[in-house]
């Protein structure tokens, strides 16, 4: 198995096309943690998004890493804060200045490689984040003092990342790549579309965000801007037997379309054992048909509006409700209310039956998902 590198946008850091995305592991024990990074690293993977606050993790990646931190690049996030044992966002630069501190602590570390500014979708969180005074001047003064290399964005939204990427104040662009988003056929590139073809609504559905995240993309690569894949895999969801299109597909075919996107440098799916690390990998050996992906053309528009990614960022919740876990394990019980479902659920501390209604998660969520509903579903099913 022998890694393949490409260069991170305009820097002159070479990365291995497959990554690590830290996500799944925040309640993962120490042992696990190692196992996947050692697996990871022992392949050739040199970079790994840890966008948690949480001190566990960072204590288990501190561990982990030992000894080896100089053989990967990290990339932190400024603006991921955790407290009441969750999640939150924050752009209060006392706060992200403490977090920011106590990642480079717990990591043993005095630098962080990659500085994403954190989760930046709506228009006036862009100007709040990038305006005179905001997190972008904060990550600037880190990278002035030596304990940046360089700056990034997480985001979930065309029309601010492409704003962010032509700002020139970034490197790096952290954006959800995958055939869920994007539904293009494997080799077609955007001089391929005719912009001036009449197209039925079902064609202009699918068009437009073809050409909305094609432009991203290209500008991405236009200006050097190297692009991170996150959410290869969409939660899971492209290997789900039932799934919008009746296709199932398979990590390496989800790496294969995301590694053929412009721009794209490398790709950070979300695993939480090693063996998902192995799946991941799988994709350094896999032959040429087994990455093929071009059959998903065949099949319908992905409608993603409303479907949870269980990535969390609908939090905080004010009576601590880990909303991603409770919508993955109601959606699990769709396709069978198993033990291994039920017991899951029974070790929450906060249930569904907890949520008040309140909204501030609807508010938070970057994918419309219909969180209340949920909530009720998982009532009904689990009894609580």
């Amino acid at each position: 198995m022998v890694m393949r590198y490409r260069k991170l946008g305009q820097t002159d850091v070479e990365i291995g096309i497959v990554g690590l995305g830290a996500e799944y592991l925040e309640r993962a024990s120490k042992d696990t943690v190692i196992s996947v990074v050692n697996v990871a690293m022992d392949a050739g993977v040199n970079y790994i998004d840890l966008f948690m606050a949480s001190p566990d993790v960072r204590d288990n990646f501190g561990i982990a890493l030992r000894n080896k931190r100089h053989k990967v690049m990290v990339a932190g996030h400024i603006g991921s804060g955790f407290g009441n044992d969750q999640y939150y966002r924050t752009r209060d630069r006392v706060e992200c200045r403490r977090f920011f501190v106590d990642l480079l602590q717990r990591l043993r570390t005095d630098y962080i490689d990659v500085l994403m500014l954190h989760y930046v979708d709506e228009v006036s969180d862009y100007r709040d984040v990038f305006g005179s005074g905001g997190l972008l001047e904060l990550a600037q003064m880190f990278q002035k003092e030596g304990k940046v290399r360089f700056i990034g964005l997480s985001s979930h939204r065309v029309p601010t990342a492409l704003q962010a990427v032509n700002s020139g104040s970034i490197d790096v662009l952290m954006f959800p790549v995958n055939p869920v988003f994007d539904m293009l056929p494997g080799e077609m590139r955007l001089d391929e579309i005719k912009l001036d073809e009449v197209y039925d609504e079902a064609k202009l559905t699918r068009a437009k965000p073809v050409l909305e995240r094609l432009e991203l993309y290209h500008v991405c690569k236009l200006k050097s801007v190297g692009i991170v894949a996150m959410k290869p895999y969409a939660a899971g969801r492209l290997f789900a037997l039932g799934n919008p299109s009746a296709m199932v597909l398979t990590p390496v075919q989800c790496l294969s379309y995301a590694l053929a996107q412009p721009g794209v440098c490398t790709v950070v799916p979300g695993c939480k054992n090693a063996a998902e690390m192995k799946a991941a990998l799988s994709y350094l050996t896999a032959s040429v048909e087994a990455r093929d992906f071009s059959e998903i053309s065949k099949h319908p528009v992905w409608r993603l509006v409303g479907s949870c990614m269980y990535c969390n960022h609908c939090l905080p919740c004010p009576f601590g409700i880990d909303i991603g876990t409770v919508t993955r394990l109601i959606d699990a019980a769709d396709y069978g209310v198993t033990d291994e479902v039920v017991a899951e659920y029974e070790s929450l501390t906060a249930k569904a039956s907890d949520c008040t209604e309140c909204g501030i998660c609807l508010e938070n969520c970057p994918f419309g998902v219909n969180i209340v509903l949920n909530m009720t579903r998982a009532r009904d099913v689990f009894g609580v």
